[in-house]
Formats: structure tokens, sequence, C-alpha cells
């Protein structure tokens, strides 16, 4: 199977620091994996490059074959690459759903005045996106909460953020 993400020789200096040194690594589609290691380790600095927010001193980084190494985080994210932090800030008055909808702006190609009137285009958009968005609760067996405000408890927010990251895609 071919991989999804694949590192090769990954290197990243901050000055006269190495934080990661040589890193190889194959992901396929579907697998799950743990990044684990003491503090100071590059586990974030890992991260950060995969999702373009550092941009690495060597090496290169595939997604499904494509070359992402030298893209902006914001075009990672239309591929569907992002991270999360520990410091979630979600709209803990707007539903799971809402939320979750956010998380699929940057897919969404209407106009201002088209989106604030929500005329054609903006109402196919928002149809098509939602239909993703269920999909995804269904996924992550959320539908119990999906019209809740989503008041923040840290179990509750943690979902919710990783669930908007499976919306980017």
């Amino acid at each position: 199977m071919t991989p999804q993400l694949t590192i090769k020789g990954l290197t990243l200096h901050f000055g006269g620091v190495t934080a990661l040194t040589g890193i190889y690594l194959e992901i396929t589609r579907g697998e799950i994996l743990a990044v684990i290691g003491p503090n100071g380790a590059g586990k974030t600095s890992l991260l950060n490059c995969i999702s373009g927010l550092y941009r690495p001193s060597d090496g290169k980084i595939a997604f499904e074959e494509r070359e992402i190494t030298g893209m902006a985080p914001y075009q990672r994210a239309r591929l569907g690459i992002g991270r999360t932090f520990q410091n979630i800030e979600l709209f803990k008055h707007m539903t799971v759903l809402e939320n979750l909808m956010l998380g699929r702006h940057i897919h969404l190609k209407s106009g201002l005045i088209c989106s604030g009137l929500y005329w054609g285009r903006a109402q196919r958009e928002e149809v098509k996106h939602r239909r993703r968005v269920e999909e995804i609760i269904d996924f992550l067996e959320i539908q119990s909460i999906r019209k809740q405000p989503w008041l923040k408890t840290r179990s509750r927010s943690t979902r919710c953020s990783r669930s908007r990251m499976r919306c980017r895609r």
C-alpha cells in the first residue's frame, strides 16, 4: 500500500540547536501512530514541520505522493493537514455542529455578498459541506451532542477540535 505521508531525511535547526536529525517516516492511510518521547525530544517540532508551521532545514515531506515541504500552512490545510493545540479555543456558545462547520471554511468559494445574502452558490456550498460534517459526526459517534452548545469541558473540547481537523479535508 502506498504511504499517505512520507518523510525523508527531515532535519530542523534553530540557530546552533538541532531539533530534528534525519527523520524517516512512512504512514499509510488509516494508520494511527503516537509520537512519544521526553521533553525536548522534537515531538512538537516534527508536527510543526508536517503542518507547515516550521520550515525544515533539510529533507522532504510528501502527502499522497505530492511534495509539500515548501507549501504554506494554509495550502496544507486544504489538503487536510493541520494540527491542534492544547489550548483549544472553540466557540463555546455555538453547537458542536456549528463548530465543526467552521472547519470547512477553507473550502468555501462564495463571495461576501452571495454568502451574506445566502444565495445560490452559498446555499449549495453549505448543503455540500453540511453533508461532510454529518459524515464526520457519524464516524466519531457524537450524534447525541451535535446540537448541544459546546460548553468547554476538556474531553469534549479536544474531541471537537480533532473533529474540526477532519472537516478540513
